[in-house]
């Protein structure tokens, strides 16, 4: 304020003097407020940058989530394909065994049917001998 006396002249109205501090002053407190809302706007822009960034974050974790979902799915999707060609298999070699039993169980009967008729023959060549022996 003394630097406001000492450039009013001394004979100036009071009341101007007066007038002109109170200006002042409100032009004082204006500029104060103005830094004030300057300031607070940088802390509102700083923490929108901050939720931006944390909005950004957010995302980031959310894709590597999905992706890890995915990936998961891809290896679960692989289990099961393995599950599927090891059951094929399975069914493939349970086929390859009946197979082979049900050619065995032939293999089996044409001998069987062959030695019947190897019998046969020989009771066909027994008689006959038979036969003969009777007509001597």
């Amino acid at each position: 304020m003394t630097d406001i006396m000492s450039m009013i002249p001394a004979d100036a109205d009071p009341e101007a003097v007066k007038e002109a501090i109170k200006r002042r002053i409100v032009r004082n407190a204006i500029k104060r407020k103005a830094v004030k809302n300057a300031i607070k706007r940088r802390a509102v822009k700083k923490s929108i940058a901050k939720k931006a960034i944390k909005r950004r974050v957010v995302k980031k974790a959310v894709k590597r989530r999905v992706v890890k979902k995915a990936v998961k799915r891809r290896v679960v999707k692989k289990a099961v394909k393995r599950r599927v060609v090891k059951k094929a298999v399975k069914r493939k070699v349970a086929k390859k065994a009946i197979k082979r039993r049900v050619v065995k169980k032939a293999v089996k009967r044409k001998v069987a049917k062959k030695a019947v008729k190897r019998r046969a023959v020989k009771k066909a060549v027994r008689r006959k001998v038979a036969k003969r022996a009777a007509k001597r």
